[in-house]
Order: structure tokens, then C-alpha cells, then sequence
């Protein structure tokens, strides 16, 4: 990554007020550079230039990492090209995550930017929610389940159930918000969950708001 866009990743994490250990750094830097060359060949982010995945998908990681607790077993669902889930484990190494992508060549790419970054405390899955919720290490287990893929937030739901463990966190990245709030696609019905928070942030660099939903799985359900 060139020295520019290092240094816009710096002013963005200072501007979040999030420290970055120069570990951290060095080690975004690398995934940086890895989707970039990905991301010339298949469609990971819609554009390759650093500056724009830093301002538009590594500050949005950042600024949903700094609301979540900063230990425990995290799955990122629908990961795609690792956001937030993989920024959630460069940042936090006490969160062991496991990024949750159907795509192969997406999944792919993740897996090599685990070996690239060297990264110890994250895992790559290749397939559906659904599937990873049958293996014996995914049975109602999690902290903190995420997503920033575009599920209705009752499916989003109901592939968290099996995986999340009771009292733990569904966690969904949304934004910007509508005007009045209350969108329709924000409520749940989903009977094992309750909705307990909404956190909102500002990205830096005139990138806009953001906020996430936080769901509380039910202790007696």
C-alpha cells in the first residue's frame, strides 16, 4: 500500500478515535494489497483503488468494530471480501471469527489473505449459513454474530438461531438511515430474539452514517 493511503488509514482510525497498534497496521496494510490484486481479476468491492475500499469498507469495519465487545467468538455472515469480519480480527485479536462465505472464489480469496496476513485467530467457511450451522463447531455457540450483506432482518435472524448462543448478539451493519427512523425492514418478529440496541457512528471523509441493529437471543428459548 502506498504512502498515502497508509497514511489516509491512520487520519481515518484517529479521526473514529481508534488506536491502531502498528501490528494492526502493517497487517491491514497487507490484506489491502492482497484484495487489490483480487480485485482486478474478480468483482470483490466493485473498484480496486486502496483509497476507496479504505474510505468506503475498512473505516465502516472499524467504526462497527469499536461498538461490539472486543473479545469472544465472533461469524461474520455473507463476509464477501471480509468486511466487517476480517477488520474485526485484525483489530481484536481476543475475538477468535469465523468469516461465512457461499462464493467460492470469494471464499478463496479470504483464505489466501488468512495465509498473506498471517492472521491466527481467523477462520474461512465456504458455504451457506445453514450448512455451517450443521457442523459440530457451529451448534449455538457464538458471542456475536454479524452481517453487512442486505438480508431482511427476520432471515438475518433465523440463520442466527441455530448458531448464536442464548444471550448472545445478532448484529446488523445498516446505513445510512432512512429520515424518521422506524424503517419497516428494521423490525423483527422473529420470536427468539429481541431487539435491544441501535448504535449509531459517522464515517470520516464525508462518507456518511451509519448504524447497526443489535438483537439479544432470548435465554429461554
Amino acid at each position: 500500500m502506498d504512502k498515502e493511503s497508509y497514511s489516509l488509514l491512520e487520519q481515518g482510525a484517529e479521526t473514529l478515535r481508534i488506536p491502531l497498534t502498528p501490528q494492526s497496521l502493517r497487517t491491514l496494510s497487507l490484506y489491502i494489497d492482497e484484495l487489490q490484486r483480487w480485485a482486478q481479476v474478480f468483482n470483490l468491492v466493485g473498484q480496486y483503488d486502496a483509497k476507496k475500499i479504505i474510505r468506503k469498507h475498512i473505516l465502516d469495519s472499524l467504526a462497527f468494530s469499536h461498538v461490539l465487545p472486543g473479545q469472544g467468538i465472533f461469524a461474520d455472515l455473507g463476509s464477501g471480501a471480509g468486511f466487517p469480519g476480517f477488520v474485526l480480527g485484525i483489530t481484536g485479536q481476543e475475538r477468535e471469527v469465523f468469516l461465512i462465505e457461499t462464493r467460492r472464489k470469494r471464499a478463496n480469496f479470504l483464505k489466501q489473505a488468512v495465509r498473506t496476513t498471517g492472521v491466527e485467530n481467523i477462520r474461512v467457511f465456504e458455504g451457506r449459513a445453514e450448512e455451517f450451522a450443521l457442523q459440530d463447531r457451529g451448534s449455538a455457540r457464538f458471542d456475536t454474530v454479524v452481517t453487512r450483506a442486505t438480508w431482511d432482518i427476520t432471515h438475518f435472524l433465523t440463520l442466527c438461531l441455530p448458531i448464536v448462543k442464548k444471550g448472545g448478539y445478532a448484529v446488523a451493519m445498516r446505513g445510512p438511515r432512512r429520515k424518521g427512523g422506524g424503517a419497516g425492514e428494521d423490525r423483527s418478529s422473529h420470536d427468539s430474539f429481541v431487539q435491544e440496541a441501535i448504535s449509531e457512528y459517522r464515517l470520516p471523509f464525508g462518507e456518511g452514517d451509519r448504524y447497526a441493529l443489535f438483537f439479544r437471543k432470548k435465554c429461554f428459548t
